[in-house]
C-alpha cells in the first residue's frame, strides 16, 4: 500500500539530513578543496615607518582573514604554496615581509620582538582588518605571539610553527648558531659571504627540497643580512615561556621532527596541554615541503575555532 502522505516523509527526511549536515562541521570539512588554485598577488601597504611589502589572495567577502608571518632568514614567498592552497577559503589571506627582509622598508638598529609585532598591526589596521588568524613560523612565532598577547581582542586563534620553548640556557645552541651565521654573511670584497650563505640554509634542509628553493632561500638570507641578525637577536631576547604560558583563546603548535626548533616541542606541549598540536614534513621548511599537510593542518584548527 503506497503511504498517503510519503511526500511528508520524504521531505522530513530532507530537513533532517540538511540539518545534520549544518551542525556536523567534521563531515563538511572532509570534502573543502585545498587544491592550489589561488592567486597569489604582492603588494605594499604604508606605515609611518615605512612601507611593508606583502603577498596576498582574496577570496569570499564573508570569510575569515589568515595572517601568516615568515622565518628568519626567509620571506613571504616561503607561504605561497599554502596560500594558493587556502586563499579560496579566505576573504584575505595577508603575508608581510618583516621590516629588513624582502622588499619590506630596511633598519638598521636593533629591536625588540613589540616592535614588529606593532608595525605588522599597524599595516593590518591600514588595510582595514579587524579581526584575523594568524600563524608564525620560528621568529615568526614570537611575533604572532606577542600580537596575540598584546592584542587578544584582534587576533582569533594562534598558530606557531617551531616553538622555542626553553630557558636562557637551553637556548644556548640556537644562539650560537645564530650568531656564528649573522657574522658570516656580512658582505666582503671577494664574494665569499656568498657561499657562506648558501651553506648556511643548507644546514636547515634547504638543499634537501631542490635547487631552485635552495637559491630562493640563500638569496633571501643575504639580503637580510643586517635585517637578519637583528630579527634573531629581538627572538632570542623575547620571553617566549612567559608569554606562552599566558597567552589565551584557540592555540596551535606544529612542528617538523627534522626541525631545528623540534627538541622544544615536547617541552611545549607539557606546558599547554590544552593546545592542538600537528607533526608535518619538511626540516625548517614545512611550509615549502608539505604544503598540502600544512594547509590541512592550518585550516582545520581555524575552522574548528572559526
Amino acid at each position: 500500500m503506497i503511504h498517503k502522505y510519503a511526500w511528508k516523509t520524504s521531505l522530513g527526511t530532507i530537513i533532517v539530513c540538511a540539518l545534520l549536515i549544518a551542525f556536523c562541521p567534521a563531515v563538511a570539512r572532509a570534502d573543502i578543496d585545498l587544491s592550489p588554485t589561488a592567486t597569489v598577488k604582492k603588494a605594499y601597504v604604508d606605515t609611518q615607518l615605512g612601507q611593508i611589502h606583502y603577498r596576498y589572495t582574496t577570496g569570499p567577502k564573508n570569510a575569515p582573514v589568515l595572517v601568516l608571518i615568515h622565518q628568519s632568514s626567509s620571506d613571504s614567498s616561503m607561504y605561497e604554496k599554502v596560500m594558493a592552497r587556502l586563499g579560496n577559503h579566505y576573504s584575505r589571506i595577508i603575508a608581510p615581509d618583516f621590516p629588513g627582509y624582502g622588499d619590506s622598508f630596511p633598519i638598521n638598529e636593533q629591536k625588540d620582538i613589540a616592535f614588529y609585532a606593532d608595525v605588522f598591526m599597524e599595516s593590518l589596521k591600514n588595510l582595514e582588518v579587524k579581526k584575523f588568524h594568524v600563524v608564525g613560523h620560528h621568529t615568526g612565532g614570537f611575533i604572532a605571539l606577542d600580537m596575540k598577547v598584546r592584542f587578544p581582542k584582534d587576533i582569533k586563534t594562534l598558530n606557531i610553527i617551531g616553538v622555542l620553548y626553553g630557558t636562557e640556557e637551553e637556548k644556548e645552541p640556537i644562539r650560537k648558531i645564530c650568531t656564528e651565521q649573522n657574522d658570516q654573511t656580512i658582505p666582503v670584497a671577494d664574494g665569499s659571504h656568498l657561499l657562506r650563505g648558501w651553506n648556511q640554509v643548507a644546514q636547515y634542509g634547504a638543499a634537501n627540497v631542490s635547487v631552485e628553493h635552495h637559491q630562493r632561500e640563500a638569496m633571501v638570507h643575504l639580503k637580510a643580512w643586517k635585517g637578519g641578525a637583528i630579527a634573531f637577536s629581538a627572538a632570542l631576547d623575547y620571553d617566549f615561556i612567559g608569554n606562552f604560558d599566558k597567552v589565551e583563546g584557540p592555540l596551535m603548535i606544529m612542528t617538523s621532527e627534522t626541525d631545528v626548533l623540534y627538541p622544544y616541542f615536547e617541552p611545549a606541549k607539557k606546558a599547554r596541554p590544552d593546545a592542538e598540536t600537528a607533526i608535518v614534513e619538511g626540516w625548517d621548511y614545512e611550509l615549502d615541503v608539505d604544503p598540502d599537510g600544512c594547509a590541512k593542518a592550518i585550516h582545520g584548527f581555524i575552522q574548528k575555532n572559526k
